[in-house]
């Protein structure tokens, strides 16, 4: 079939081969340069189960499935350290996923209120306080960690574990604490 002297199945064909191609090279780029070097950091500190990448315009979210830890601030520290080697300048998010329940996900949920208040009024001896009463209504353990960037929320029970990593930045705003005059410095 022919258009104005052009082949269109020739054409179709050769945007057809090169999408195929670009897509190749795409797989091969995120296959190589970066989940095999991830996952070769991430396999020496034995928390990460499994690795996914999502790649976009923007950023690289990576989602780790993880092990139980006793430290989930410095296990997301170690973590990011990692991905920063492999991804360098590359913007990227990393994701946890835990091994939750409903009833650690309802401490959890009855914990938010208490997070964000703490964030605007810098009060987190309260806030680790509730979280911890929080998770001893379901017969959970809690612990809260925090820096300048995050608050680590981990809650225990059993086998089954639930990690909430809460930025204490407004990326328009700085820091709450910057703009509330209180918190952790």
């Amino acid at each position: 079939m022919k258009f104005k002297g052009i082949r269109i199945y020739i054409v179709l064909a050769s945007v057809a081969a090169t999408l195929a191609v670009l897509l190749t090279i795409q797989f091969i780029h995120q296959k190589y340069n970066i989940e095999k070097p991830l996952f070769k950091l991430y396999s020496q500190t034995k928390l990460v189960k499994g690795v996914k990448i999502q790649e976009n315009e923007k950023t690289v979210k990576v989602i780790l499935e993880v092990e139980k830890t006793e430290n989930l601030r410095k296990t997301y520290r170690d973590l990011t350290s990692y991905t920063e080697q492999v991804m360098g300048n590359t913007e990227f998010d990393i994701e946890l996923r835990d091994n939750r329940t409903r009833e650690l996900e309802e401490a959890y949920y009855q914990s938010q209120f208490v997070i964000y208040e703490a964030l605007a009024k810098g009060d987190f001896t309260k806030m680790a306080d509730v979280i911890r009463l929080n998770a001893e209504k379901v017969g959970a353990q809690a612990r809260v960690f925090i820096d300048r960037d995050y608050i680590y929320v981990q809650f225990v029970k059993g086998k089954h574990y639930l990690y909430e990593i809460v930025p204490r930045t407004n990326p328009d705003q700085g820091t709450m604490a910057d703009r509330t005059g209180s918190g952790l410095r």
